[in-house]
């Protein structure tokens, strides 16, 4: 994932509140019937917040990295199912356990998925900085984390249901 592509989907995302809020609910309720145990997980997670600042952050993340990996990989992008999206959780939490381990360690998990998907890092962590900014009082920082790690495994388990090019297709500059 690129930053054209991610100025692309900023672009297509209009300029008003209802715009907006359109087609963030077009594009949750393809991600639901297209990665349906994913949208099913990430839902759980956002909504079991009590914070409405988190959860709104999380729901337009939740639907615009979906939005993003969908523009960039149209022809690509696998279902995640139960398995896929298990090994994603479970790659975070190994890595993690491994950080909290070692005390000398500088780099945070989401450094390390941010070498895979830096732009795509950025874009979510500018979104959770500007939330963080609007917030009225002190924001529930564990709420904030529950849904920041929530979009971090749904960014780890896209890019695994990413299909790597077919090679005619790409050849013929398809892919």
């Amino acid at each position: 994932m690129d930053e054209v592509a991610l100025d692309g989907l900023e672009a297509s995302l209009g300029d008003d509140d209802e715009g907006l809020q359109t087609t963030l609910d077009a594009g949750y309720r393809e991600m639901d019937r297209l990665q349906p145990h994913l949208a099913e997980w990430l839902a759980g997670e956002v909504s079991s917040e009590a914070d409405e600042l988190a959860q709104s952050v999380g729901y337009f993340l939740v639907v615009t990295v979906y939005m993003a990996f969908r523009e960039a990989f149209p022809t690509r992008l696998d279902e995640v199912d139960e398995a896929a999206l298990r090994i994603a959780l479970e790659t975070l939490e190994v890595d993690e356990e491994l950080r909290a381990a070692d005390p000398t360690e500088v780099f945070e998990s989401d450094d390390v998925v941010a070498m895979g998907q830096p732009a795509l890092v950025a874009y979510v962590q500018h979104h959770f900085d500007e939330a963080l900014a609007q917030a009225d009082g002190s924001p529930d920082l564990d709420a904030f984390d529950v849904v920041y790690r929530a979009i971090l495994i749904e960014v780890i388990a896209l890019s695994h249901a990413v299909r790597a090019p077919d090679e005619r297709a790409q050849a013929r500059g398809l892919a």
